[in-house]
């Protein structure tokens, strides 16, 4: 196990319909200060945004994931949150993605991608399939968490 490497999964619904969370820029904002924040703190990962909802793998030091992790469970912008894995990991699934994204469309993969990412991982067709296939791969991997409370979580 590579050290301190944690990761969290978790779903949840988003509080408004697409056309509001994209077109107030709410996706993208999460996108930009993932970004930011996680390429500061070691975490990489991938956020998939359905339209309805969102799936999201964070990765990274053990302290860092949580506090990411605990101003997710805050955050307005979503609600209904239920995490899929919480636990140490193996080896990194998503090295070099600060924090990519998957829409429901290649137009939103494209646009929510093509800001903050190094060359290479840009929206570009093979990186969009690899990015798919990690996170397929992770997900059918994982197992299912039990329901999370604060308490267990040693949040």
């Amino acid at each position: 196990m590579a050290e301190d490497l944690f990761r969290v999964i978790y779903k949840s619904t988003a509080a408004h319909p697409a056309e509001v969370m994209l077109g107030k820029g709410h996706v993208a904002a999460i996108l930009d200060t993932a970004r930011r924040r996680n390429a500061r703190a070691g975490i990489t990962g991938v956020l998939v945004y359905t339209g309805i909802g969102f799936l999201q793998v964070l990765e990274g030091p053990r302290r860092e994931v949580q506090e990411v992790f605990e101003s997710i469970l805050v955050d307005r912008r979503h609600h209904t949150l239920s995490v899929i894995e919480m636990s140490f990991a193996e080896e990194r699934q998503f090295p070099g993605w600060a924090m990519s994204c998957l829409g429901a469309s290649t137009d939103l993969d494209r646009a929510l991608n093509l800001a903050g990412q190094p060359a290479g991982l840009a929206g570009e067709p093979a990186s969009l399939v690899e990015l798919l296939r990690r996170t397929l791969m992770i997900l059918v991997d994982s197992p299912i968490s039990l329901p999370l409370t604060a308490s267990r979580a040693g949040l």
